[in-house]
């Protein structure tokens, strides 16, 4: 007898029924049970694009980012995460992965934020695409990516019940509106204090998640300013976790830091051998890098404060998996490097070990000054010879700079020229002085009498006119790049003037002042009768400040007494060593005469100072 059809399949009915009792099984199998780990080390595929090391995500190669990423999952109740991290260690792909795993494993509203509008377009190109294109799983959700597809545009990620935007910090409009239940904050410390007219960007994104019980905020970056950092501020309120290795010769748990509480340092230079390690706190026994595979996967978080609701991890490079970073030898190197350097220790401090750069200028002593005062020798080994420019209504003022090797700077004159800076006459003295003295490159400041500056600068090749803009974060002088873009647009006036980062240029001026011993980045001054008190008195004649303006913290140069153009004409002359690069009139070009003027009428030379 043949088995009964069902008419309408023509499928025996045994096989309907085998079928359906198939399908009724999958629907109440239990879900699969997955941490933020599990599903990257199953689902995750890295590409060239944004991985050194293409392929398959491994937890198992950077194995403190397990817990991390675990604590993201579904399944705990963490909701506040802050991690602070120097550059390269994983902390970005920490929340690709919990996007992913959203998107894939447990779907609701999320919301990620960059600093910026134009940071998004580059993050969405240079590390969202990637994931969506080359991780199947993702993939698959979305179906195949199109330029023009709304749904998977450049500010919102949509898929299978469930969306992600993506906004800017500095666009109030992106953080606002519907509730969010997961948000990704990357790189806060470039976050602005106050979005538009709505406040504190942070703000604004706990507001978006408190109606969501199970909601979890992610906080990355790298930290900046002391004081002035959010990532740094967030973590101090968090548990702070730190990760704890054993070493290989006791197995004494021990966090790796660069610099100890009692001022030694865990790497340690072999100069016999060049060799670099690392010396355990516990036993001091020295030991190499190829430990340190082992070291990780073995490691643990340890909290300091584990009441704390906050998880709170802090990371420096020293734990940079072998392949993955710099290797201990080329980090001591770097440290070798950068001293001198505030700009680049600066950047070492914050990218590389993770830590706020405190600015150790925020005042000086001038009497300590007065001590320094000292007799030059005849041959000082200058490299080159710059003067920095004040211009007020009265007279002229000038500090006349050479510098070292390493920016070892060398003061040679502060000269004062009374006269009215609206008249040439006066102008006519500068030029005679700086001359003289073999000046390469001098900035004059063009914030009063521009119209006079414009004219000297343009007489004088070796002259550039400078103009201060305030601001923390804007470096003394611009890059290369954004001079050459500034240049090749026309000012109204015809003239180019160089911006100048008046407020870092003050830091790293009182930075160098603080430097104890001779050498790289030391201030020398002669004894010379131009350096007197009240010199030393202008010097030290600004302090910078910590204050708050509503919840948002800035830091703000403050005059301590009515004059201060001693630590002006400073500041121009490390702008103007610093402008040195650009092509100019060297001493060699010095020596060809410049086009012939009129010829004035005799008059008495200028004194050289007048009393202050």
């Amino acid at each position: 007898m043949s088995a009964r059809v069902d008419r309408r399949s023509k499928t025996p009915l045994k096989a309907s029924a085998e079928a359906l009792l198939t399908i009724c099984a999958r629907a109440l199998r239990p879900r699969e049970v997955l941490t933020v780990s599990r599903w990257a080390d199953k689902y995750r595929i890295l590409t060239s694009k944004s991985s050194a090391e293409p392929g398959r995500w491994r937890t198992d190669r950077t194995p403190y980012l397990r817990e991390i990423m675990d604590q993201l999952s579904v399944y705990s109740s963490t909701q506040r995460i802050v991690l602070m991290f120097a550059a390269q260690l994983g902390k970005t792909e920490v929340g690709l992965n919990w996007l992913g795993y959203n998107a894939h494993h447990h779907p609701g509203p999320m919301l990620t934020v960059l600093p910026t509008l134009e940071v998004r377009r580059r993050w969405v190109l240079q590390r969202l695409n990637p994931l969506r294109r080359e991780t199947p799983a993702i993939r698959e959700l979305v179906g195949k990516m199109k330029t023009r597809d709304a749904a998977n545009s450049e500010d919102v990620w949509e898929f299978p019940d469930g969306f992600c935007v993506l906004g800017g910090s500095n666009a109030p409009a992106s953080l606002a509106s519907m509730p969010i239940r997961d948000v990704l904050c990357d790189e806060v410390d470039r976050f602005p204090w106050e979005a538009g007219q709505e406040g504190d960007p942070l703000g604004l994104i706990d507001e978006r998640t408190k109606t969501y019980q199970d909601r979890k905020v992610l906080l990355v970056s790298t930290p900046t300013v002391k004081g002035l950092s959010r990532i740094e501020a967030e973590y101090l309120r968090s548990d702070q976790r730190e990760y704890h290795v054993p070493c290989p010769s006791c197995g004494h748990f021990q966090a790796l830091r660069w610099k100890r509480a009692d001022g030694s340092y865990g790497l340690v230079h072999i100069e016999a051998t060049g060799a670099v390690r690392y010396a355990c706190e516990s036993c001091g026994e020295l030991f190499d890098e190829h430990h340190k595979t082992r070291m990780l996967a073995e490691g643990r978080w340890v909290a300091r404060f584990p009441d704390r609701r906050v998880r709170g991890y802090h990371l420096n490079g020293l734990y940079s998996p072998l392949g993955l970073g710099f290797t201990w030898a080329e980090l001591w190197q770097k440290w070798q490097d950068v001293h001198g350097d505030t700009a680049n220790l600066k950047r070492f401090i914050n990218t590389t070990l993770g830590e706020t750069w405190e600015e150790q200028g925020d005042s000086i002593d001038d009497l300590a000054l007065i001590a320094r005062l000292e007799t030059y020798a005849d041959n000082l080994p200058l490299r080159v010879i710059v003067a920095g420019v004040d211009v007020q209504k009265d007279r002229l003022e000038a500090s006349i700079v050479g510098f070292a090797e390493l920016e070892e700077a060398y003061l040679l004159d502060h000269l004062i020229l009374p006269g009215d800076t609206a008249m040439g006459d006066v102008w006519d003295d500068l030029a005679e002085a700086l001359k003289d003295a073999r000046v390469e490159r001098a900035i004059v400041d063009a914030g009063y009498n521009a119209s006079l500056v414009y004219a000297f600068t343009e007489k004088h090749a070796w002259a550039v006119p400078g103009k201060g803009q305030p601001g923390m974060h804007r470096p003394l002088v611009e890059d290369d790049r954004k001079r050459a873009q500034r240049r090749r647009k026309k000012s109204r006036s015809g003239v180019q003037v160089e911006p100048l980062g008046v407020d870092q240029g003050k830091a790293l001026v009182y930075a160098r002042l603080k430097q104890e011993n001779p050498g790289p980045g030391f201030v020398h001054f002669p004894q010379d009768p131009a350096f007197d008190d009240e010199y030393f008195a202008q010097l030290a004649a600004e302090k910078l400040v910590r204050k708050v303006r509503g919840t948002r913290p800035y830091q703000e140069w403050v005059q301590t007494r009515p004059r201060n153009e001693a630590l002006d004409c400073l500041v121009y002359a490390f702008a103007a060593m610093r402008l040195k690069a650009l092509p100019a009139t060297t001493l060699a070009d010095r020596a060809r005469p410049e086009p012939k003027q009129p010829t004035p009428p005799p008059r008495r030379p200028p004194p050289r100072s007048i009393i202050r």
